[in-house]
């Protein structure tokens, strides 16, 4: 199975006017667009098999709004939407469709990000873990997992006005972070 890799963005987190547009437009492609093409290239094999499995990864941000990460929380939901919506088009084919929202999942990309980990409301949960996790909801037929039981619980207990406030504040002190280590503005 082909693997891509996603190159993160190195500026900081900023607000969307400060960021210039053909930026968003190649984030836009890169979070939204290369899984409708994706999954419109190969689909239709699925389909003719009889069979088939897909597995799109957005991102907890995906669920609400993300104060200097709008452009980015916007695409995710995008693909949320997609394979929510692709979860019950393509059932009838025997395909497959789940939606992965990895949120506080232990990877290099928590430091990238600059957030401290010893500030982050739950623990990181190990990308092992997450992935049989994800992989067992997969193979049941759920539309969508988020990796923990601690970020499944807070993401249905917390009021999404509060989410955003709490990840404004995170991202906001994880600039301050990424500012501090690299003072001179150079990228990473």
């Amino acid at each position: 199975m082909p693997t891509w890799r996603r190159p993160w963005p190195t500026h900081g987190w900023r607000r969307l006017l400060d960021q210039p547009l053909t930026d968003l437009h190649a984030r836009l492609a890169l979070n939204a667009v290369t899984h409708l093409e994706l999954v419109h290239a190969l689909a239709p094999r699925m389909v003719a098999r009889g069979h088939g499995g897909i597995v799109l990864v957005s991102a907890l941000g995906a669920l609400q709004g993300l104060p200097n990460m709008a452009h980015e929380s916007a695409a995710k939901a995008y693909v949320l939407n997609l394979g929510e919506a692709l979860h019950h088009e393509l059932a009838p084919d025997k395909i497959n469709v789940s939606v992965l929202l990895p949120g506080n999942v232990d990877t290099p990309i928590i430091d990238t990000f600059g957030l401290d980990r010893s500030a982050l409301p739950i623990r990181p949960q190990p990308a092992d873990k997450a992935v049989a996790e994800f992989m067992t909801a997969f193979l049941k037929g759920r539309t969508l997992h988020i990796p923990g039981r601690g970020m499944r619980m807070m993401t249905r207990l917390l009021p999404r006005a509060q989410a955003v406030r709490m990840n404004g504040r995170m991202l906001g002190q994880a600039a301050r972070n990424l500012a501090t280590r690299n003072p001179a503005g150079t990228r990473t």
